[in-house]
């Protein structure tokens, strides 16, 4: 019997996402991996959204495989649709093929309910002594105590030989009641962790457990022609950030294609040993010059724009140092006073209305960076503005507009890891989400990782562990994602061994679709 486990698809409210590309396709592998059943081990929705719950069970409806399902946390999160969509994501919650059975277990809360309880010792009670497969969201091993010492008396002299789950985003094996705990890193490109996302299909056969992972092959660039990933580590390229001139001369050593400088520190830079700098990069084969602007502020208290001077300089600067396109963040302030219809967005509107058109004249492109809510941050009218698609996009049409440009001039720059880490905003927001939206407006990235550390640290594997490039590559290779320069904007001395790190995954990795195939052990 071969089981085809899909965990933590975290499928957004809108179309087009490399989420359900992701689940679309695994429901079409496991059907041609010969899957007797499919199980569904919970977060099949990022935030249990009306809409994201119509496109799960669209997809699901394409799938002739019989299956179990079972509810997530993620599934949850929207209380006016929560109790609906946990009933209809726990049925149907047992089957059987080949003599085995597959029962699936609710620990959307983390815990295990008195009433569910009972329903999973009658699932097992009906499945007698046949050999059974508990699949579920929540690693029983991270329960409480109680549910911990109820579910090892539970499976005691039963036929349960493996325990499957999710909501980890990685590969581990774990252990309860002598049985050992399959781990599955999931299907959501924007989270799975070390690899990319991956189906797994766990076969049983003469009593011993195989388990394979079929990674989804359109988020490994390695899979892709070479030229296309020439195209790609030909737009890869460093930001600066506060050592202008040292990384300048580490760009040139490297032969990095994109160079962003930051306007603050490069107006630090002695003149002429920074004209030198840049002539250097671009005798070795430099080709986008990029400047990151210093940040424009409504101080509401004084009801005034603040930061317009700097503003000025670097827009000298950067015409001076003839740079192709610069990043802009949008206008600093609170979402209640920078709504569309308020004077303080015409003001601030009127501010780069005066500071931008001798960027625009000289044919500079102009990127609009997303911002991201602070550790802590509420979402509310005081939040940061700039934060959603919508803003973003909303923003660079009123600078359009009010500055007569037309067509790409103005554009989104869009940081990845300011959309990934979002505070609550992020469970809707999923970056498959933002790829959807913004994609064919982006004229410029920011690359890096997001830890407990905050942003802007080192990208060692492209897959994680926390942000996932995997969407990215999906969205760049379906052409959702406009071909632009990418900056990794990393904190210094870090930046540089991303690079290399990114250049040897895309030119020297193995293509994932050697599959293989491993025993599981059934008990620890």
């Amino acid at each position: 019997m071969k089981l085809a486990v899909i965990a933590d698809t975290h499928l957004p409210d809108c179309a087009d996402s490399a989420q359900e590309a992701s689940l679309r396709w695994a429901l079409s592998a496991a059907a041609a991996a010969g899957a007797d059943l499919v199980a569904l081990a919970g977060d099949l929705t990022a935030a249990g959204e009306d809409g994201a719950a119509a496109r799960l069970f669209d997809a699901l409806s394409t799938s002739a495989l019989p299956g179990v399902i079972t509810p997530g946390n993620a599934d949850l999160r929207t209380p006016a649709t929560a109790a609906d969509l946990r009933q209809r994501l726990s049925e149907p919650a047992g089957a059987a093929a080949g003599g085995i059975h597959v029962l699936g277990l609710d620990s959307a809360d983390g815990a295990i309910g008195s009433a569910e309880r009972a329903r999973f010792q009658e699932r097992l009670r009906q499945a007698g002594a046949a050999p059974v497969a508990v699949v579920t969201h929540w690693p029983p091993t991270e329960w409480p105590e109680d549910d911990r010492d109820w579910l090892t008396g539970v499976l005691r002299d039963t036929g349960v030989e493996v325990i499957i789950v999710g909501h980890k985003h990685l590969d581990a094996e774990r252990e309860i009641a002598g049985i050992t705990v399959h781990l599955v890193r999931g299907l959501d490109p924007d989270k799975a962790k070390a690899a990319p996302p991956a189906l797994s299909l766990f076969t049983r056969e003469e009593g011993t457990w195989h388990r394979q992972d079929v990674a989804f092959p359109h988020a490994d660039p390695r899979t892709w022609p070479a030229e296309r990933r020439q195209e790609w580590l030909g737009l890869l390229g460093l930001s600066a950030m506060d050592r202008t001139l040292a990384d300048t001369a580490r760009a040139a050593d490297l032969a990095v294609p994109c160079l962003e400088l930051r306007a603050d520190a490069a107006a630090l830079a002695d003149p002429a040993a920074l004209r030198q700098a840049l002539q250097h990069w671009r005798a070795a084969g430099g080709r986008c010059l990029s400047m990151h602007l210093t940040n424009l502020r409504w101080d509401a208290a004084a009801e005034a724009v603040t930061g317009l001077p700097a503003w000025r300089e670097g827009v000298r600067l950067a015409i001076d140092l003839g740079v192709d396109q610069v990043t802009v963040h949008p206008p600093r302030g609170a979402l209640g006073d920078l709504h569309p219809e308020g004077r303080p967005r015409d003001r601030c509107l009127q501010a780069c209305a005066e500071a931008l058109p001798p960027l625009i004249d000289a044919g500079v492109t102009v990127g609009v960076e997303n911002l991201h809510l602070a550790r802590g941050e509420a979402d509310d009218a005081r939040r940061t503005f700039g934060c959603l698609p919508d803003e973003c996009l909303g923003w660079i049409e009123a600078l359009r507009q009010r500055l007569g440009s037309t067509g790409l001039q103005i554009g989104m720059h869009l940081d990845i890891g300011h959309a990934r880490n979002n505070g609550p905003l992020a469970s809707r927001w999923t970056l498959g989400r933002w790829y959807a939206s913004v994609g064919d407006q982006v004229v410029g990235y920011h690359l890096h990782q997001v830890t407990a550390a905050g942003n802007h640290q080192p990208i060692d594997n492209p897959f994680g562990p926390f942000l996932s490039l995997a969407s990215f590559f999906w969205a760049w290779q379906a052409g959702q994602l406009r071909p632009a320069p990418m900056f990794l904007e990393i904190r210094p001395d870090a930046a540089a061994d991303s690079l290399k790190a990114l250049r040897a995954y895309l030119t020297d990795g193995d293509d994932p679709r050697q599959e293989t195939t491993k025993p599981c052990r059934t008990d620890a």
